[in-house]
Parts: C-alpha cells; structure tokens; sequence
C-alpha cells in the first residue's frame, strides 16, 4: 500500500527526520554546554567547595585550633590540609613551587594525582620530568633528601609557560615551613567538600566568623553563566515540545490523506471479512513503520553532522562545548520520547478508520460537513467566556500573585480550543459571505470558482489550516515574547543601575557591616563615589487614624547626594528624618513637616514596638529598590536591617570592577555587576535564544511546507476531472492556473491570517503576567508569510502546468484515486 502512495509517506518520514535531527541537535548541545563547563569545574577545583586560608602578606595562619574550628561544623563534610612552599631540587638549584598533600579525594581532584604519598614519594608534572630525564621509580634529591617519584601529571595551563610543581605529603611539607618560619601553621589553607544541599555561600559566611581576615575562595560557576544555560535549556526543551507538536500535526495531515486513498481498500477488505484488529494492525504498522525510519532517519544525520552543527552553533551562540563526544544514550533517550510523542499523535486518526463499518467508511470519506455544529459553538462559546473570567480574576483577585500566571495560561489554553472548535463552522460562512462576492469583482470568475469548490471542502482540509496557523502562532509567540523580554530588560537595566557598578549581596542573612564596606571600597584606587543600601525593613505607622505598613530602607543620605541619586537637602538631617517617595507620600496623605509616629515588629515580644515619631523632611518622585522611605545610617532605632547593594561610581569601570573582584576574597558572598557588560549579556542571551528560535522557525517551515505542499498537491490532483471538465467547457490553461493558485494560496492566506490573529492574542494574554510594552516583530511574521505564499505560488505553478499538459480523454476517466 505504501507503493502507492510513496509521495505521502516520503515527505511523512522526510518531516519527522529533519524535526528529530533539529530537536535532538538543540537538547544534546544544551547538554553538552552544560558538561563542558562542570569539566571546567572539575579541571580547575576538583571536587572541593571552598578554600579558606590567609593571603600569604597576612602574619595570620591557620592553626590547630581554627582548623578544629571548621572541622566541627555540622555543615562540613570534608576537610583536607594543603601545606604551600618553594623547595629546592638539588639537580635544578632552583626553588620550585611545592604541594603538601594528603592522600584523600579532595586534593586528588584538584591536582590531578592518584597515587598515595608517603614521606619518601613525589609527583611533578611532565614538563619537570622531562628536564630532569626522570622516570617513574627514579630517585629524586629535593632539599638534600631523596623522594621516589610515584606519578607525573599533566602540566599546569597558564597564561606563558606552564609553572612546575611538585607534589609531596603534607606532613613533609609542613615540617619544612615550620622549621623555616619557626611557627606552628597547621597548614596554609584548607580544601572543604560541604554537606549533600548545604549553601556555600551560608557555610562561607558562618567560617568568616571565627576569624574576620580568613580568605575564602568558593569554587562555583559563574552565576550569569549558569543562569544563562539554565534558562537556554528550559528554553530549548520548549521549543522542542512545539517542534514535535506541529510535526506531529504535519504527519496527521499526511495520515489522514493516506487514510482517505485507502479507506476503500479498507471498506473492500472489510467486506470480504477482514475484522477491525486486522485493518488496525496494519494501519498501526505503516504508521510506525514510517515514525521509526523518520526517527531513524534523525538520529543518523545528527549523529553524522554533529561536529559540523556543533562548531556552527558554538560560534552562532558563543557558548563553548565539547562536540568530539557524542552522547548516544541521551541521543537515543531524546529519540524514544520524540517517537512516542508522535506515535500518540497518529494513534487518533488510525483509531478512528478502523471503527466505522464498510458503507459507513465510503460515507464518511466523502462526508463534507462538521456534526454538532451547534454544540461545537455553544462548547466554544462557553471555553471563551471561562477564559475572560480567568484573564480578568488574574488581573483583580488578591491571589493574583500566587495563581495568576497559571489562570492565564489555562486562559490561552481555552481560548486555542475554542477557536479549534469554531474555526471549521465559520470558515465556509466567511469565505461564503466574504471572498465570494468581493473576491470575484477584484480577481475575477476563476477566484469565484476556486472558494466556490473550496467552501465544500473545508472539513477535509481542515488540518492543512490548522497547521499553517500553528506554525505562524509559533512565529508570532517566540518572536514578539522573546522581542518583548528584549526590550522589558534593558529597560530594567536602566532602572538597576543607578551609578555604573552594583556591588550585591548573595545571601540573604549577610554579616557585612554596611560602613566598613563602604569604606573598603572607597580607598580603591579607580573609585570615584560610594553609597549604600540596605534591605528593606517593613514599619508601621500611623497616619489620620490608620496604621500604614512601610517598607523603608537605610541608608548613607550624604553619599546619596552627593551621587545624585536623591535631592539636595536644605538643612541639616535630623536622626528622626524621613524622606518618602512620592507614591507613598499621596498615599499616606503625608507632607512635609508633618510627624508621624511609627513602630516595628518586635520577634522578642511578638508585638509591635513604638519607635517614636519620625518627621517628613522630604518627598523624592521616586525611591531606589522601589522603598516608600529612607532612614539615615545614623538613626538609631529603625534598623532592622541588614547590608544590601552598594552604589559605584568610577571614571574607569573596568580597572575598578577588576580591583573589586580581588574584594571576593575577603566577602566570598558579593556579587559584582556592572551597567555595560550587563547589557552585553542580556544582548548576548537574548541572541543566543534568538538565533536557536529562528533556527527552530526555519525548520518549522520547511517542514510545514512540505506537509502542506503535499497535502494540497494530492488534493489538487484528486479535482483533476474535474479540471479536465473546465478545459473540455473551453476555459484556458491561464485560467485553470488562476483557479489553482487561488485556491491555494487562499488556503495558506487564511492560515496565516488566522494563525496571526490567534498568536498576537495568545501572546497579549500571557503577556499579562508582567504587563509593559508590547514589542510586535513585523520582520518575522512578514518573512514567514511571504516564504509560505511564495514557496506555494512557485510549486503548484509547476503543478498546475503539469496536470494541464496531460491528455484531456485520459483525465476525463480519472477516478481520481
């Protein structure tokens, strides 16, 4: 059966094996860049999760104490000395950069060595070896006392030459610092594996404490990165649901045309005896037959381009991976899901042609009307009403915070089936009411006859409408969402960045004392100006008889000023002072002038505590972090806060923000930003995004167009007694090739007017979670429109001339099966 209608089940296995090659491409490289940077990890720090030591100027070292210290800490699971000196090898003369090491896996993994030490063996790297002319087993005069080399290790990657190292065990190397510096360092710094979901920043802090000048070094990620490859694979893994959703749909339009050239045979096999398992049975076959050699198909063009896409696309995206692996078991894992996915798809129309008895398949494959049109309206009608009262409690309820998001998706859920149900009972009326009459006084009698041979064919070809709108909802969704994101962020950047750097912090209980660190990072040399802020703090007061809640936020009102970031006061800030954002002030019905008294909740008495009274001695339009209130650092009473951001300004913010990176160090829980390169990167993974997305529509549409395309030209081909009826009446080829192109172009226009429609609709809706602008990218949707119209207008061109070349006796008889 499949000889027969090769061209359909061609262009079926042809669609699943360019939406699997794609789908797989895009998980599989998102995998891959995330394993590239844990290798990076592990090659750098190994297995460890902080370092803590004392920089090597600082007369401090760690001591047995302060290591018992750390040691005891619940959240601690491992702790392994590392002792660091500068030995000499005799044959050398010439110092070399040592390693005390114990024999456990934390430093294993971050030098790389695998054999145990004892207090007679070393390891070097390679590069030391070599010059020595030393092998395994050979003997080694390090500080005139012989070691037995044990292993030798790649050499370090640096910027010049690599550096040389030797490796011994960390009670000889701490025997040599002690006997040098006649001190008792237990070791010069601590490699620690924290415990199974223990924060490293919460345990960085807690370790700080038991001594202020400790060094702590954690081993993590950086967090725009990470961020950014979180959010690309949840992106990805989106996109790829959409892809194998409108193949899916492609394959059941593809389907249900070979369904419908074989329900005869089936309806003949049927009444020769043939039972509802046997016509099931082969129908379930060819439909997996052809999702296995598609798949199939996929897997076997990723897996031989794979290098090629993955150098393409690392450079598209700038995001480096290592495509020498390919990851097979994820590969056939993605392969499976994308299989099953499709197969549940093909699974209704195949359902559906094997339980209709012989008589009613001939009945129902030229059936041309929808049944229970009237309760497919009421039905749709009802889905739109639950959506708009969904989309408006979204917006109005209390809840909305919580439970917003999730109403307006099931809004646009219910809005898509709606019009899934409709769409088929309005089409004839529209195209009826509409593009009969006004179509034939503006493109003349053929247009006239084409919508009048389309309007009773408009149940059977329903899908081929449905998946050209998916596919522009698609367009429409990515592009105008991800052009919206765009443009909402930088926005926000703006508004974030009011001097040019932003030093945060990570953790939410930080034990940084806000004015020391001000001052820190005032003395660095390229800083220009510093102000602070803290979290907000939530007080209560009153006002004509109302208690008020205010969030309100401390900070250092001078340095404020003098950035800029606030008005210049007249007089002198009283400690009780307050300064109100304008919002809040109208709110509150408060002026300046005016005292009120104000309160906080106390944790100790579970009451709230009187503060005083507070006076408004100025009203600002708008307030950082959006707070409704300043207080000055040398207020005394409302202060239950703790250090937030810093604001720096500099003449040269790279230099500086390279100064501030050394602070890290000291304050293992900052986070450093700044405005430009913040930009960059939501620039950078906007593109990324974008170009993955723009790929993905580029597959779409060459795969919906060849489902279409094929679907219409079997259509096309089954009217050509029709045709062949109009040539025989007189009518010219031109015309019979205007009556094509009409009708297949008024296809695809219909799909792409509604899917248009249908997409900005979908997308305003869900937009609505966080309303602002509403970016529409018209250079998308006119491409993808003009490539569906001009593609179609191109080949059923040539179509048309073909059916009309043939010999007019031989198409009269065609039974067009």
């Amino acid at each position: 059966m499949f000889k027969a209608n090769k061209f359909i089940v061609f262009s079926s296995i042809l669609s699943i094996a360019i939406s699997a090659t794609l789908v797989l491409s895009m998980v599989l490289f998102s995998f891959n860049a995330q394993n590239t940077l844990k290798n990076q990890m592990k090659q750098a720090y190994g297995e460890m999760d902080l370092s803590v030591g004392f920089n090597m100027d600082q007369s401090n070292v760690l001591t047995p104490k302060l290591v018992n210290e750390i040691v005891q800490n619940k959240k601690v699971n491992k702790v392994s000395k590392v002792s660091i000196a500068h030995l000499n090898v005799n044959k050398m003369d010439t110092a070399i950069y040592t390693v005390g090491a114990e024999n456990n896996y934390l430093p294993k993994s971050r030098y790389h060595f695998t054999e145990d030490l004892n207090e007679e063996s070393v390891v070097m790297n390679k590069g030391l070896a070599k010059v020595l002319h030393a092998k395994i087993g050979d003997k080694i005069l390090i500080e005139n006392k012989k070691y037995t080399l044990v292993e030798t290790v790649d050499d370090l990657t640096a910027t010049g030459s690599a550096p040389d190292m030797l490796i011994l065990n960390q009670k000889v190397v701490k025997s040599y610092i002690q006997a040098k510096d006649n001190r008792k360092a237990e070791a010069t710094y601590l490699l620690i594996k924290a415990k199974k979901n223990v924060n490293t920043l919460t345990l960085a802090n807690q370790i700080k404490s038991y001594d202020k000048d400790l060094r702590i070094d954690i081993a993590e990620q950086d967090y725009g990165v990470k961020s950014n490859l979180q959010s690309l694979h949840l992106f990805i893994v989106v996109l790829s649901v959409l892809v194998l959703i409108v193949t899916s749909l492609i394959i059941i339009s593809n389907f249900e045309l070979l369904l419908y050239k074989m329900r005869n045979q089936f309806a003949i096999m049927r009444s020769l005896g043939a039972s509802t398992k046997q016509i099931s049975k082969i129908i379930m076959i060819q439909s997996t037959v052809i999702n296995i050699t598609g798949i199939s198909l996929g897997f076997i063009l990723n897996f031989l381009s794979q290098r090629t896409l993955y150098s393409w696309v690392e450079k598209l995206f700038n995001i480096p991976t290592t495509p020498s692996e390919f990851n097979v078991g994820a590969a056939i894992s993605i392969s499976i899901l994308a299989f099953i996915v499709i197969q549940l798809f093909l699974f209704v129309p195949a359902y559906r042609s094997t339980k209709v008895l012989p008589l009613k398949t001939m009945e129902e494959n030229e059936k041309l009307n929808y049944s229970y049109s009237k309760v497919r309206v009421t039905l749709s009608k009802v889905l739109v009403g639950i959506a708009v009262f969904l989309i408006i409690g979204s917006q109005v309820l209390p809840t909305r915070g919580t439970y917003g998001p999730a109403m307006l998706l099931i809004s646009a859920v219910l809005v898509l089936l709606a019009f899934v149900l409709v769409f088929p009972i309005w089409l004839p009326k529209i195209l009826e009411w509409f593009f009969l009459p006004y179509g034939q006084r503006l493109f003349g009698q053929e247009f006239y006859i084409s919508v009048k041979n389309l309007i009773p064919q408009v149940r059977k070809n329903t899908a081929i409408i449905l998946m050209i709108s998916s596919l522009m909802i698609i367009a429409v969704f990515g592009s105008v969402t991800l052009r919206t994101i765009q443009i909402s962020q930088l926005e926000q950047l703006k508004k974030d960045f009011a001097t040019p750097i932003l030093i945060e912090t990570r953790i939410d209980n930080s034990k940084i004392n806000s004015m020391e660190f001000t001052k820190t990072v005032e003395e660095l040399s390229g800083v220009k100006s510093v102000s602070n802020f803290s979290t907000l703090g939530l007080a209560e007061l009153q006002t004509e008889g109302k208690k008020v809640d205010m969030n309100y936020a401390v900070v250092d009102l001078k340095r404020l000023q003098a950035q800029g970031l606030m008005a210049h006061l007249n007089s002198k800030t009283p400690s009780n002072g307050l300064i109100l954002s304008e919002r809040f002030a109208q709110q509150s019905h408060l002026k300046v002038g005016q005292t009120v008294p104000v309160g906080e909740f106390s944790n100790e008495t579970q009451i709230v505590e009187s503060k005083g009274t507070f006076k408004v001695i100025a009203i600002e339009k708008q307030l950082l972090n959006n707070a409704d209130a300043y207080v000055d650092w040398n207020n005394q009473k409302l202060l239950d806060v703790i250090f937030y951001t810093l604001y720096v300004d500099s003449e040269h913010i790279k230099n500086t923000v390279n100064e501030l990176e050394e602070l890290k160090s000291q304050y293992p829980e900052i986070k450093i930003s700044n405005y430009e390169q913040s930009v960059k990167e939501a620039n950078k993974m906007f593109y990324q995004r974008w170009g993955i997305f723009i790929l993905v529509i580029a597959t779409l549409v060459a795969s919906t167009m060849v489902g279409v395309f094929n679907s219409l030209a079997n259509n096309i081909y089954s009217k050509r007694k029709e045709f062949a009826v109009l040539r025989a009446m007189g009518v010219i080829p031109k015309g019979l090739r205007k009556v094509i192109l009409s009708q297949v172009n008024l296809y695809i226009g219909i799909g792409l007017i509604i899917g248009i429609i249908m997409g900005l609709l979908t997308t305003f809706i869900l937009l609505l979670v966080d309303p602002g602008e509403f970016v529409i990218d018209y250079k998308v949707i006119i491409t993808v429109s003009l490539l569906m119209l001009a593609g179609s207008t191109l080949i059923f061109w040539f179509v048309g001339n073909k059916i009309l070349s043939q010999e007019l006796s031989i198409e009269l008889t065609n039974d067009n099966k």
